[in-house]
């Protein structure tokens, strides 16, 4: 083998060099300043989390506030984005002159001033808690069976660790009454279907007695809401 050319040796060094500028470079710069910011809490731990974690819905649980007071946390200002009143005004202004103030007034309003003619559940809830902490849910709705008019067909679940329901078989002589007394009712969600006495229409979603979300249909125009975010299109 003849001797390395002066030419190649050099250039084999300066190669050298620089790889190793770079990885001085990466390793006390880089890698050494996330790893302080870490320390020193300028980088959350759950931005580390999401990055080296695929499961995006594990890390937005992760990092999710959890309420510390009263029945919920405060909602972000889009959430809590408040149209009723301007959007009823639109809608059915003659009702807005009533002071109506809330969707849970209105309903009320429409139910003892303009009156219902009929009421149809279609859909209802029930959350249980049992004396041994686990927890149940009852699902009511409408019977496919047409030659049980208005009869409702009750669903049982059970609820595992991670807050799945799984079905629980019934033996078909249940009633709504004695699946209730298993345990609490700690929620109880309804949807509803109400035609008014002066033609309007009412679709409605309740949650512990809560307006969650309606459209009520008046003189041609409707007002959809979801809590108090509404339109009048």
């Amino acid at each position: 083998m003849g001797p390395i050319k002066f030419k190649t040796w050099i250039t084999a060094v300066v190669v050298l060099f620089v790889l190793g500028v770079l990885a001085d470079y990466y390793f006390l710069h880089l890698l050494f300043k996330e790893k302080q910011q870490q320390l020193n809490g300028s980088v959350p731990a759950a931005a580390v989390i999401r990055d080296s974690n695929s499961n995006t819905g594990a890390y937005e649980e992760q990092v999710k506030p959890t309420p510390t007071t009263g029945d919920s946390a405060p909602e972000s200002a889009a959430e809590n984005k408040d149209t009723f009143l301007d959007s009823l005004k639109t809608c059915a202004p003659e009702i807005a002159a009533q002071a109506i103030a809330t969707p849970e007034a209105l309903i009320e309003y429409l139910r003892k001033s303009i009156g219902v003619k009929s009421e149809d559940i279609s859909v209802e809830n029930f959350h249980l808690l049992l004396k041994d902490g686990s927890k149940r849910r009852i699902h009511v709705v409408d019977s496919d069976n047409t030659n049980s008019k208005n009869k409702k067909e009750l669903r049982l679940f059970s609820v595992d660790a991670e807050g799945y329901p799984e079905p629980v078989p019934l033996k078909g002589t249940e009633t709504l009454d004695s699946l209730l007394a298993m345990g609490q009712v700690e929620g109880h969600e309804v949807k509803s279907q109400l035609l008014l006495k002066d033609g309007g229409t009412v679709t409605l979603e309740t949650h512990n007695n809560n307006v969650f979300e309606f459209q009520y249909t008046h003189q041609n125009k409707i007002l959809s809401c979801r809590l108090k975010d509404c339109q009048c299109p």
